[in-house]
């Protein structure tokens, strides 16, 4: 598409499948030009239905870049244009004639985007970049372990690496669009697929090294691990260590019992309701409303959301199952709908999410013409800038529509005027203040993204302290204030609100994720704002929206899990069931805590992936048009995009693909299988790949199976190959494997914080670094999401409340006697041991 805030902007997209094209599809959503070039045979996505979410509005050129043609064409594209993105394996452009050096070479102010499996170092920078073989590298499918009865890792369904690395790299190169206004010059942004799963397991990260030594004691398992930070008695473990699985032991699965918080039930009609009713006021709602409040009145409930021993929450899941399900969930939503603060969603699959009423009402679908003329619903744009919620998206390009047009392009610069200024090697945010009114964690951790570009951040909190800082034993606040600076001030008085608009003048971007009028009534909401300072960029990083029939209602990571579809895939095929008459009391606490272990917490930085893009986005236009805007961003369509692979309706769609029953893989080309000693995945997509496999393993007789693998026969061969993997170690497969080239690993059996925080190679590759807290000393943080290939970046660490109010108001103007006062007035708060 020609119109649009990014038009002019030339983008080359080399990439396939669904990381690079998916970042390229949002800068086309925007007007950008992406020429999408394709081999002769063409992105193997083709064959999936949400190619044509992926690749809409763009342009289709075939060229053989293995020919000196087709390499010189490739070239051509490269002179005029903006922004290049590959996600080749390392060496293969280079081999193509198109790597970041060659083309650098064509094009000075070129942003060359890299995205790849596991990076471009290391032992692994070989392994092919698929989803699954990525979760199983990094421990990501250690955290599924137990939603099936069965001991062992299970598979990740939602494709978070592909998302977050998406959303990255449109950070990475917006961030180098920025860099580039002032200095001329473009730059190589690196993005990996592993890399990308950090933001996933930051609470855990941190609080392993803060609880290791109470953890070590009894063995230092995951399960251990969480129980610590949720301040549960720690119990030594009596059976093999963590990670290990003997494959003879009987495996007897109980029903576990979730917090009060994050209760699961299901109604009379058999529509299943995820509830997130985390605070005393949501709970209270939440007992009114099913008709529970009753329960406040017997000593063991009297604390509600709190409860003191496993017996306690488990009489109280008890009641509100049955209670639920006495009703039918439209009788359910009429009583719902009476309270604004209540925090309930219906579970869905992805590709129902559409039927939702917010989703609706925001534009989260649109309408896109398919590929073959038909009518599609496809996810909408990501955000929404300056109130407009739909723009008139065009179909995804056949193979090859444009390739007469486009080989003869006309060579010419790129269309964005670029500064004239000597490069540096500073964080390409430099300069750059925002102010980060966010609380919990889809907000603050978008920003603390944007703080490692090297903003400044300044994290403005009441006095008393954002309530993250005191969930999860104290540990959430360390990812969502590292490298940010802490003010607490009192915005309910004229006094708070008039340092913070003395900051508002001064600043490039304010983001907040309050519902409601809460901005009015604290003086930051948007028109104010906007008449103190025209070119501020302001950011609702909201949960449904700034309008419609859900815009107030409470959410967190469990009900928009459940809303967009995260929750019901990673539950596995047949559940959760509709058919409910034949379950009994403890079948219903079954299926609920399967529900609740699968909305496990990737809806928040899901969203805080995707605002912290759409910031650096707006970013990038006011650097273009010298003016403000206004953009909100929600946490239910953030995981929508997330869910892209299946969030796609048309008629006569193949049916979504569901993880199995027992949450292995797709089939039996794609999935987990136990080895002699640990676990393995097998990720063999093409059939090219399965030949390789069959050779590898001497049993040429199954390369003929390809179809079958895919069919009625499913079952058949997962057999045979369950008892062929029986034959080795973990270990031992994946290196036979990787002198193969065959796309098969052993399973990380660490859980993430572990792996990125111990690992040593995680720590030589930068994807952990040491820091020094001025409260708790030196720990070690996630590193670097990217790299710049001019550009170094910052890694803050946590700061306590209120540590930076005292320099900030000294650099606002006021006077120490001026600052003395506000203190003593509690206008705002000052950590003793601040700057002073």
């Amino acid at each position: 598409m020609t119109e649009g805030p990014l038009r002019g902007l030339v983008v080359i997209d080399f990439s396939t499948w669904m990381a690079g094209p998916l970042a390229t599809m949002v800068m086309a959503d925007l007007g950008a030009e992406v020429i999408k070039v394709e081999p002769p045979g063409g992105d193997p996505a083709r064959r999936l239905p949400a190619f044509q979410t992926w690749n809409r509005g763009k342009k289709s050129a075939v060229l053989d870049l293995k020919s000196e043609e087709g390499r010189q064409r490739a070239r051509d594209l490269v002179r005029g244009a903006d922004v290049v993105v590959v996600s080749f394996r390392p060496g293969v452009a280079e081999r193509l004639g198109i790597g970041y050096e060659a083309c650098r070479a064509l094009n000075e102010g070129l942003v060359y985007a890299s995205i790849t499996g596991f990076g471009e170092a290391g032992e692994w920078q070989r392994l092919k970049g698929y989803e699954a073989l990525v979760a199983a590298k990094s421990g990501r499918m250690m955290e599924f372990e137990g939603i099936a009865d069965r001991p062992g890792p299970g598979y990740a369904a939602v494709p978070c690496a592909s998302y977050s690395a998406a959303m990255l790299a449109i950070q990475g190169i917006m961030a180098a669009l920025h860099k580039r206004q002032r200095t001329g010059q473009g730059q190589k942004v690196e993005v990996s697929l592993l890399g990308a799963l950090m933001p996933f397991d930051m609470v855990l990260w941190i609080g392993w090294q803060l609880k290791r030594d109470e953890l070590q004691q009894v063995g230092g398992s995951a399960q251990l691990l969480r129980q610590a930070l949720l301040g549960q008695r720690v119990q030594p473990s009596q059976e093999a260590p963590p990670g290990h699985y003997d494959p003879t032991r009987i495996h007897r699965p109980r029903v576990r019992v979730p917090r009060p918080n994050f209760l699961t039930a299901v109604t009379r009609d058999g529509r299943w309701i995820q509830f997130a009713n985390t605070t005393d006021r949501l709970c209270v709602s939440l007992m009114e409303a099913l008709d529970l409040l009753h329960l406040y009145g017997e000593e063991r409930f009297a604390k509600l959301p709190a409860v003191f021993t496993e017996e306690e929450a488990e009489a109280l899941w008890e009641r509100v199952l049955e209670q639920v399900r006495q009703r039918t969930l439209d009788e359910w939503r009429a009583v719902f709908d009476q309270r604004r603060d209540l925090a309930w969603e219906e579970v869905r699959l992805p590709w129902e999410s559409h039927q939702h009423r917010q989703v609706r009402h925001n534009g989260h679908f649109v309408v896109v013409p398919g590929l073959q003329g038909q009518e599609t619903l496809q996810p909408g744009p990501l955000f929404t800038l300056d109130g407009v919620r739909a723009l008139q998206l065009h179909r995804a390009p056949l193979l090859g529509e444009h390739t007469d047009e486009l080989v003869s392009l006309p060579e010419r610069p790129p269309s964005v005027e670029r500064g004239g200024g000597e490069a540096s090697d500073g964080p390409p945010l430099a300069g750059v203040t925002i102010l980060d009114f966010s609380s919990w964690i889809a907000g603050p951790l978008a920003v603390s993204i944007l703080a490692t570009l090297g903003a400044r951040v300044i994290k403005i909190e009441p006095v008393g302290g954002d309530l993250s800082r005191f969930s999860t034993a104290g540990l959430l606040a360390f990812p969502m204030t590292q490298g940010k600076e802490s003010l607490a001030v009192d915005l309910t008085r004229p006094e708070g609100q008039e340092i913070v608009h003395r900051l508002v003048r001064r600043a490039d971007i304010l983001l907040h994720n309050y519902r409601a009028d809460v901005p009015r009534k604290l003086g930051i909401d948007y028109e104010t704002c906007r008449r103190l300072n025209p070119e501020l960029i302001y950011v609702n990083a909201s949960a449904y929206g700034d309008s419609g029939p859900d815009a107030g209602k409470p959410a967190f990571h469990a009900t928009i899990a459940a809303l967009a579809g995260n929750q019901a895939r990673q539950a596995g095929a047949g559940h959760p069931p509709r058919d409910i008459d034949r379950l009994g009391l403890e079948d219903l606490k079954r299926e609920a805590w399967r529900l609740i272990k699968a909305a496990e917490g990737n809806a928040d930085p899901i969203a805080s992936l995707g605002t912290a893009a759409a910031v650096l986005v707006a970013l990038h236009l006011r650097d273009r048009h010298r003016r403000g805007y206004y953009i909100v961003t929600t946490m239910v369509a953030s995981n929508i995009y997330a869910n892209s692979d299946e969030a796609i309706v048309f008629p006569g769609r193949p049916p979504g693909q569901q993880v199995d029953e027992q949450v292995l893989g797709l089939g039996p080309l794609y999935r987990l299988y136990r080895a002699a000693q640990g676990w393995v995945f097998l990720a063999c997509v093409q059939p090219s790949e399965w030949e390789a496999f069959c050779s590898l393993v001497g049993r040429e007789d199954l390369a003929g199976r390809w179809q079958e693998a895919w069919g009625e026969g499913a079952a058949h061969l997962a057999g045979e190959l369950e008892a062929l993997f029986l034959g080795r170690t973990a270990r031992e497969w994946e290196e036979a494997a990787i002198r193969a080239d065959v796309p098969l690993v052993a399973v990380e059996e660490r859980d993430p914080g572990r792996f990125f925080m111990e690992d040593p190679r995680m720590l030589s590759l930068g994807y952990s670094v040491d820091v020094v807290s001025p409260v708790h000393g030196k720990y070690r943080r996630h590193g670097a999401y990217w790299r710049f290939s001019r550009d170094r970046l910052t890694f803050g660490p946590w700061e306590p409340l209120g540590g930076h109010t005292v320099p900030i108001l000294r650099e606002l103007g006021y006077s120490d006697q001026q600052i003395s006062d506000l203190v003593q007035r509690r206008v705002v708060e000052a950590w003793e041991g601040g700057r002073a």
